[in-house]
């Protein structure tokens, strides 16, 4: 319950500073769920990812300073039965819900990239629930970004999230890929 206090004070102070323009971002997209294939190196074996392919994606991002940025980020995910998880199969369709906290610095200008591109290291923390039980995670990720104008653009991003809990197999350590479109405020 500490944890979840910390969070939405964390995100009043992230709304309190929102005087500036368009340092906000925003966006909303889908996400996809992969936590088995990095285990045999098959990074890209679609047919075993978990998705809802409808909404499932909501974050909120601040630059605090210059390049430097604070996300928060809302998932949702169903982990369909019978895929692989974690080595083991998943015996009933479970329901997933991530809140991750990130620190971002956007790399672009160091590649002398224009402005409408981002890149960015992502770090940070995160609590996610897997049908109901919650589990604390470290993030590790890339996400890039292009912005088509000053207000409108599109995100992919990957995270690697690893669980504090491995005790259970499903719903610990996984990939997560999203892609977004994002609205700079």
């Amino acid at each position: 319950m500490k944890k979840i206090v910390l969070a939405i004070i964390f995100l009043f102070t992230l709304s309190v500073s929102a005087q500036d323009a368009k340092k906000w971002t925003v966006g909303v997209g889908v996400n996809f769920i992969d936590n088995s294939n990095s285990q045999n190196g098959n990074y890209f074996n679609v047919s075993n990812w978990n998705s809802t392919l409808s909404v499932s994606k909501l974050s909120a991002q601040y630059e605090f300073y210059k390049n430097f940025s604070a996300s928060s980020e809302f998932t949702f995910n169903r982990l369909e039965k019978d895929k692989d998880q974690n080595g083991g199969v998943i015996e009933n369709n479970l329901s997933y819900f991530g809140w991750d906290f990130n620190g971002r610095y956007n790399t672009a200008g160091l590649f002398k990239l224009p402005s409408k591109y981002v890149i960015e290291p992502v770090v940070g923390v995160g609590l996610s629930w897997t049908d109901g039980i919650s589990n604390q995670r470290l993030n590790a990720g890339l996400s890039l970004g292009y912005f088509f104008n000053d207000t409108y653009g599109v995100r992919l991003q990957t995270l690697g999230k690893f669980a504090s809990e491995t005790e259970t197999t499903v719903g610990n350590n996984m990939i997560q890929h999203s892609i977004e479109l994002i609205f700079k405020l």
